[in-house]
């Protein structure tokens, strides 16, 4: 069952026929193979930008993808946009984007939690995706580096990475682009070589830590 027919009867927003037909056409893409390599796979690197809301929490800004596809970094297959005045049309444009590949973000908490909940809000549902957190599974990858999950600050630190501005969802992403380049690159050499390894390697860590 496709995340779209999900839907409840009467609980999904209104949506243009196309939107719709934008839907559609993702639900009809392929699921990604997750046991090719991690040279043979395409990943989206996705940093959510939020801000308060009347009466507190939190709501989504801004979203910035970046892929990384075959180990390698492209500035033009990137995605930003604001939410605005069309959230609709914003959301379902990054889920085009994604198409179906590995979600790696820093902190599944807020940035997967804030996105799903604006995809429920805004489109309906959630779309099944594979979320890979590199705060749960650097630790794994560098346990000679720390004991425990770390900030994103420290990693980037460790192996020189610029922090360009932490305000930019784009920019904060493409910061997590490289270190998930390192992370392939320590996780290939590991012999956890694939999209699999490492999902199985994250769902063990949060096991063993209880959550």
């Amino acid at each position: 069952m496709n995340w779209l027919s999900r839907l409840l009867p009467g609980s999904n927003p209104a949506l243009d026929p196309e939107q719709r037909a934008a839907l559609d056409a993702i639900i009809a893409l392929a699921p990604p193979d997750l046991a090719r390599s991690h040279y043979e796979t395409r990943y989206v690197v996705i940093n959510a930008e939020t801000g308060p809301m009347d009466g507190g929490g939190q709501r989504l800004l801004a979203v910035g993808a970046v892929a990384i596809n075959q180990g390698l970094l492209h500035p033009a297959d990137a995605y930003r946009t604001q939410l605005g005045g069309t959230p609709v049309d914003a959301l379902i444009g990054l889920v085009r984007f994604i198409a179906r590949s590995p979600v790696v973000v820093f902190n599944a908490p807020f940035n997967q939690g804030t996105l799903e909940r604006a995809l429920e809000q805004n489109l309906g549902s959630t779309p099944d995706l594979d979320w890979i957190d590199l705060m749960v599974l650097m630790p794994s990858l560098f346990p000679e580096r720390t004991t425990g999950q770390a900030r994103m600050d420290a990693w980037l630190g460790a192996f020189g990475i610029d922090r360009l501005d932490h305000r930019d969802a784009l920019l904060e992403a493409l910061c997590v682009a490289q270190l998930l380049q390192v992370a392939l690159a320590r996780a290939n050499a590991q012999g956890l070589a694939s999209p699999r390894d490492l999902l199985d390697t994250q769902s063990s860590r949060k096991w063993l830590r209880g959550s």
